[in-house]
């Protein structure tokens, strides 16, 4: 492996040894002789690594961090605080055809990523109940996991975790079964899964966990297949976890609505009706000017334009079409995702519930008998309210 040596020699006279070290090594000699040349000539080694880049017109690197707690978010406390980011920098290089290429670094830009926007782009009502999705770095250091989770209620936990948040190991929170040195299969297969996450491999495993319940007052060991990838472009790799034997049948019960009878909004009238929280039904690009102040507020209103001639199902994450150097257009401000499968489903449960709450006795009329969906779902509506 290459090895560069970049030598600084601090006043006194010149050094022949040290310059000749440094250039031998392919490096860079700089002699200091006062404070305004230790930014200027320490710097100069950012242009000698840059230069294979420019003049073989490489792909720019990009530098992801870890997590670590920053910005404004609702999700965990009532004081806005404690939202998990993490950035993205990559370098700008002087790329003008000169005709002599010079390796100019001309700055740096960056960004900040929610976690959350990162989260969703797995859905986890694909993933079922019991099972999850994880991202870990290529140090083993999680991005995001069930079990990664800031404490509520700590007046300083803003710097109190961006420390810990910032260093924690996927062995820390998926906790193989371990029944001391005499059984350490499964201990060994955890350790296993997370090498290859950070050899960014792909592949897939099984062994026991123990996941806790109750706010950690329970604790069972169950099975989970573990399914592993790495994201192109990044130092991560993306995790699916699912018990045994799921994914072996899938549940599909939609109702389309360009054939409905009715505008399905008449499903949505009121306010006794909730969506869950953590789902993405549908949303706006995130330089869009909407703004709803509820999930459902923003449900009903894609539910609203469905009706309208010309709707498409976005089903997929829309790209800004806009250069760099251009504010975003119209239609990339606008651009929306909206899961079909999902908002039909929703569709569907609005309709066989609908009006259980007007109809008296066990809650079914007799014409629903015809529906056997609408018949188990009277049945749970009747027991709930004997159970209130």
């Amino acid at each position: 492996m290459l090895v560069r040596i970049f030598t600084y020699l601090i006043g006194g006279d010149r050094s022949p040894e040290i310059q000749n070290m440094a250039c031998t090594n392919k490096g860079f000699y700089a002699r200091i002789t006062s404070h305004e040349d230790i930014k200027n000539k320490v710097f100069e080694y950012i242009k000698i690594l840059a230069r294979p880049m420019v003049l073989y017109q490489h792909d720019h690197p990009i530098h992801w961090t870890p997590v670590y707690v920053g910005g404004k978010s609702s999700r965990y406390d009532s004081q806005m605080e404690g939202q998990l980011m993490t950035s993205v920098t990559a370098p700008i290089l002087d790329r003008r055809n000169h005709t002599t290429k010079t390796a100019n670094l001309l700055g740096i830009v960056g960004t900040d990523v929610s976690v959350e926007e990162i989260q969703k782009l797995v859905p986890p009502y694909k993933l079922g109940v019991n099972g999850y999705s994880f991202i870990v770095d290529n140090n083993g250091r999680v991005l995001y996991h069930p079990d990664l989770r800031p404490l509520p209620g700590n007046a300083n936990y803003e710097e109190t975790l961006k420390p810990r948040y910032m260093s924690v190991d996927l062995s820390e929170v998926e906790l193989a079964e371990y029944d001391g040195p005499a059984h350490p299969f499964n201990n060994s297969l955890l350790l296993d899964l997370r090498h290859d996450m950070i050899d960014q491999k792909e592949g897939e495993t099984v062994f026991a966990v123990k996941i806790h319940y109750d706010n950690m007052k329970r604790v069972i060991i169950r099975k989970h297949n573990y399914f592993y990838k790495s994201i192109e472009r990044t130092p991560f790799s993306l995790g699916l976890a699912l018990p045994e034997g799921y994914g072996m049948y899938e549940l599909l019960a939609e109702q389309e609505i360009k054939h409905s009878i009715i505008n399905v909004t008449e499903y949505f009238k009121g306010n006794k009706w909730k969506i869950h929280p953590d789902w993405v039904y549908c949303e706006y690009n995130a330089g869009s000017e909407k703004w709803f102040s509820t999930p459902e507020e923003r449900v009903l209103h894609f539910l609203t334009r469905t009706g309208r001639p010309g709707w498409k199902w976005m089903s997929l994450r829309p790209k800004s079409r806009s250069s760099q150097h251009k504010q975003a257009s119209k239609p990339d401000k606008d651009s929306y995702y909206c899961d079909k499968t999902l908002v039909q489903s929703l569709v569907l449960d609005a309709l066989v519930t609908d009006g259980f709450d007007k109809r008296g006795g066990n809650g079914m009329r007799k014409e629903d008998n015809q529906n056997p969906i609408a018949i188990l779902m009277a049945l749970l509506h009747s027991y709930s309210r004997k159970n209130r």
